[in-house]
C-alpha cells in the first residue's frame, strides 16, 4: 500500500508553485487586458473577467486536485508512523484529512463562481 508514496515529495512542491503560477499568470493577464490596477489589485479581482477567469479557474482546480492529493498523502504516511510508534492520535489524523479535503473542495468551489460573472446573471433575472 505505501509503495505508491515513493517518490510523492514533489507533490507538495508542485502545489505551492502551481497555486502560485495561478495567481501569478491571472494577475499579468488581467494587467495586460486593462481590467486591474497594476499596483495591489485584490487577488479576486485579477480573475473575475474572461479570458483571466478561465486560466484562473483550470488552474485553481488543478491546485485543488493537487491539496487534494496532498492531504492523502500525509494521511497514509501519518498512518504509517503510527504502525511503528505512537505519533498521532488516528482520529485527529482523519479528522485533518477531512478538513483538508473540505478546503480543497472549496478551493474548487471558489475557482469556479466568480462573483461578477454571479452578480451578472442575477442582474439579468431582476433579483436584485
Amino acid at each position: 500500500m505505501l509503495c505508491f508514496l515513493r517518490g510523492m515529495a514533489f507533490v507538495p512542491f508542485l502545489l505551492v508553485t502551481w497555486s502560485s503560477a495561478a495567481f501569478i499568470i491571472s494577475y499579468v493577464v488581467a494587467v495586460l487586458s486593462g481590467h486591474v490596477n497594476p499596483f495591489l489589485p485584490y487577488i479576486s479581482d485579477t480573475g473575475t473577467t474572461p479570458p483571466e477567469s478561465g486560466i484562473f479557474g483550470f488552474m485553481i482546480n488543478f491546485s485543488a486536485f493537487l491539496g487534494a492529493a496532498t492531504m492523502y498523502t500525509r494521511y497514509k504516511i501519518v498512518e504509517k508512523q503510527n504502525q511503528t510508534c505512537y505519533f498521532s492520535t488516528p482520529v485527529f489524523n482523519l479528522v485533518s484529512l477531512v478538513l483538508g479535503l473540505v478546503g480543497c473542495f472549496g478551493m474548487g468551489i471558489v475557482a469556479n463562481f466568480q462573483s461578477v460573472t454571479l452578480r451578472i446573471s442575477t442582474e439579468i433575472n431582476g433579483d436584485i
